[in-house]
């Protein structure tokens, strides 16, 4: 009976499996892999046509469509900002961030209270002080000294940055008193020959020519968000180009100072040239954005919006009756082989004799806290999120541990090196990927990779179930144990260290942008100041960055 079962249930899935293949034929029927059709709003068309040309350059067998803004129905991709279309780039089905426009507050690396100035910040009503002054501002009084020196301001002459000025400050733009100038390049050498002026413009006008990097002389002013009057950790992205664009991408700037490019479908586009050009601006077209009077991602961002987009899908070619038998043909084949393997699997899990207890697979609860947490007595962990622990044959397992998998959720995929490889302590030697967000983490011992755990490349979600288990990484052949074991901690001092960390997470959720927003609003809960389980999953790849950069760069 219960093999007539299997088999009823193993023709299920074939059945299905053709008929999807079928399915997949037809969707592709009439579709030309090979075009697509674009639109862009008018502050974009520069920018969009020195895409479409690279791009063109790049694919030569691909053709790019462009059909004017006001035709958007008829365009698979369309180009908007937040100026030209409001909020629509983000409620879009789809959307991703391809370029941005960002306005700063600078002055010269001569002025004189740069020191204060960059130690306190300036909070948005000190810079309404300043934008709403008829003369008579003095630098005392923004630093609260006892100096009467005038503050010189002075702004572009661009709506973009008026505008975007105004919504910071709350005011109107014809309220604004800063001295107009006329192009970036005289903005500069107002800054840079008056020690004592400060001005307002966009990143790109005072980059250079990569628009990567920060003119010499120019200092970007750093916002004092919460208004405290002192420059704290989280406000700490302003003494190079890259740790500001950086700050900009995971949300830690001004929202009202920044104006998004998005790229929008209906859906994720297509494969073949929808989804090549996206990624095309993602990346190479990044160097296009300067020129056009914009600003590029942030190094990584790129990559990191690209993962959202579906990566593992073939394109073929229909048949003359509208049909793919090929693909059809490979739903089969693929399902026999998947099937067969769970048979199999069956037969030994229900025959085999289990040598060693395996632990249970726990399922995801609602929240967690430090009670919920496993942390194994007779392993070691590392402050990264890791643990190792040490075979009879001297070689090393290596993991992550119940926190980290608690706060990511659900892990889709994982990138591991492969067998051979060296590996040194504190050195990235995996991925943890989840619908495109990605986490690094670093190997808690030396050595060299004896086998990595193949089960992960199509199972990662054992990774979560089992992260002491069935979910371990690596097998290691450590080069130094004695050494790296004295830096890693056992399990009652760890457990200590999970306490900071629960705190660490908490003081996160309190700065990162948008928290207060009711969708986020299940994240903490109050019963007992639990979390969410998996709530880095609310949150997009710009705070998987922030939690990066502060739990997993720069462990304590």
């Amino acid at each position: 009976m219960k093999r007539i079962i299997l088999l009823a249930f193993c023709l299920g899935l074939i059945q299905s499996g053709i008929a999807s293949g079928q399915k997949d034929g037809r969707e592709t029927t009439g579709k030309d892999a090979n075009t697509v059709t674009v639109s862009t709003v008018p502050e974009t068309e520069s920018l969009t046509a020195k895409w479409i040309e690279g791009f063109r350059n790049g694919n030569p067998g691909t053709e790019v469509r462009i059909v004017p803004s006001g035709q958007n129905a008829d365009a698979e991709i369309r180009f908007l900002t937040d100026h030209s279309a409001g909020s629509a780039g983000e409620k879009a089905d789809w959307h991703v961030i391809v370029g941005r426009e960002v306005i700063v507050p600078v002055t010269g690396t001569a002025n004189r209270y740069l020191t204060e100035i960059q130690s306190a910040g300036f909070s948005p009503e000190k810079f309404l002080m300043i934008l709403s002054s008829e003369g008579n501002l003095y630098w005392g009084q923004l630093l609260y000294s006892e100096n009467n020196v005038p503050v010189s301001a002075w702004m572009l002459d661009d709506e973009s940055v008026s505008q975007a000025l105004s919504r910071f400050t709350g005011t109107e733009p014809g309220l604004i008193k800063a001295s107009i100038v006329e192009s970036p390049d005289e903005l500069i050498a107002q800054v840079k020959s008056n020690p004592d002026a400060m001005a307002f413009c966009r990143l790109s006008d005072i980059t250079d020519a990569t628009g990567m990097s920060i003119l010499p002389g120019i200092a970007i002013i750093p916002v004092d968000i919460n208004n405290n009057g002192l420059s704290e950790y989280f406000e700490q992205f302003y003494s190079d180009y890259s740790s500001f664009s950086r700050g900009v991408y995971i949300g830690k700037y001004p929202k009202a100072l920044c104006n998004n490019i998005y790229a929008v479908a209906e859906t994720v586009p297509a494969p073949g040239a929808q989804s090549d050009l996206v990624r095309y601006i993602l990346a190479d077209g990044q160097r296009y954005v300067a020129g056009a009077g914009f600003s590029p991602l942030a190094r990584g961002e790129g990559i990191a919006r690209s993962e959202t987009m579906v990566t593992d899908q073939t394109i073929i070619t229909a048949g003359s009756d509208g049909t793919s038998p090929l693909r059809g043909w490979l739903w089969v084949i693929a399902v026999i082989v998947a099937v067969s393997a769970v048979a199999i699997a069956m037969y030994y899990i229900t025959r085999a004799v289990a040598e060693v207890p395996v632990a249970p697979v726990r399922s995801h609860m609602s929240a967690f806290s430090l009670k919920s947490l496993v942390t194994p007595a007779g392993i070691l962990f590392d402050k990264g999120h890791t643990w190792a622990f040490m075979e009879r044959n001297g070689i090393v397992k290596v993991g992550i541990d119940d926190f980290l998998q608690h706060i990511t959720g659900p892990i889709t995929r994982v990138k591991m090196k492969s067998p051979g490889e060296k590996v040194r302590k504190g050195e990235y030697v995996l991925s943890l990927i989840q619908k495109g967000k990605q986490l690094n983490i670093k190997s808690p011992v030396s050595g060299t990779i004896v086998t990595r755990n193949e089960r992960l490349l199509g199972d990662s979600d054992i990774v979560n179930s089992s992260p002491y288990d069935e979910g371990w990484i690596y097998a290691i052949e450590p080069e130094n144990w004695e050494k790296d074991s004295r830096l890693l901690n056992l399990a009652g001092k760890y457990a200590d260290y999970l306490k900071e960390e629960f705190a660490r997470i908490r003081d996160l959720l309190s700065v990162m942008p948008g928290i207060n927003d009711v969708r986020y609003a299940h994240v903490v809960l109050q019963d007992g100041g639990e979390l969410k389980d998996g709530l880095l999953e609310e949150f997009g790849p710009e705070i998987w960055e922030e939690f990066q950069a502060r739990f997993l760069e720069m462990p304590r």
